[in-house]
């Protein structure tokens, strides 16, 4: 069966009027649309907006920059050297009881002495291959000139003393920065950093240069050994010298 619809008399009007009421309202969500698009404070697509703040964690904010690594004793950056932590401020002289050398694993006796009976500075007793003497008639370690340390280099018919170690084969085994120690009964422990050798011939030695002696000016450490033994003479024909200076521990 076929139904037929029928209008009623004034649709159309009505139809009309609400077609009018909804487009008017789509033109004012419109305007709002555009109102709050381009409404003023409101960053636009060319700028962008400020950075937002962070939320307080309660934290010191990071740097915006790192901060450079402190430099070591040996002029490298980063952090403080652990081979200087044991090192001491020494602002008075004291008499050294001990010394290390790190780069031989040395780590042994200092004896006080001044001179032998022939006046020349005093050596180690010969059968101590690894101790040092100081001389006490010079300069104490931490006093301006140079504390004098003496070792034994002992002849190829015997056992290698220290100072044998220390310039094998006639070359330096110290590296410039190597560690040497000097520790006092009082809990001084003044560190050094070897810088040089130096040798030099007995009969060519000057006594009144600085080579070897020096009481005045900068501290300084020096290590004496006898080298180029004379088989037939029995003697040592050459010295050599081991320099070395404090650790400035405020640079370190």
């Amino acid at each position: 069966m076929l139904v037929t619809v029928t209008q009623a008399p004034g649709s159309k009007s009505h139809s009309r009027t609400a077609l009018i009421v909804v487009g008017v309202a789509l033109v004012l969500v419109l305007g709002l649309v555009i109102f709050n698009l381009v409404k003023p404070g409101t960053p636009t697509a060319q700028e962008p907006p400020a950075a937002t703040e962070p939320a307080s964690t309660g934290a010191e904010p990071a740097a915006s920059t790192p901060t450079p690594a402190r430099a070591t004793a040996s002029g490298s950056a980063g952090a403080t050297d652990a081979r200087l932590a044991e090192c001491t401020e020494v602002t008075d002289g004291f008499v050294p009881q001990r010394f290390t050398i790190d780069a031989l694993n040395a780590d042994e006796t200092v004896l006080a002495l001044d001179v032998d009976q022939q006046g020349n500075i005093a050596a180690p007793p010969l059968d101590q291959p690894r101790t040092a003497s100081w001389w006490s008639g010079g300069p104490k370690p931490g006093d301006e000139g140079r504390a004098l340390l003496s070792i034994h280099t002992y002849n190829p018919s015997l056992p290698p003393a220290l100072g044998n170690e220390m310039y094998e084969g006639g070359e330096p085994q110290l590296k410039a920065g190597d560690l040497i120690k000097l520790y006092g009964k009082d809990g001084q422990v003044l560190c050094y950093e070897y810088t040089k050798d130096h040798k030099f011939w007995m009969d060519e030695y000057d006594p009144d240069s600085d080579v070897m002696i020096r009481e005045t000016g900068d501290p300084e450490l020096a290590i004496i050994i006898c080298w180029d033994y004379d088989k037939r003479t029995k003697n040592w024909d050459s010295r050599v010298l081991f320099y070395a200076e404090p650790v400035d521990l405020n640079a370190a």
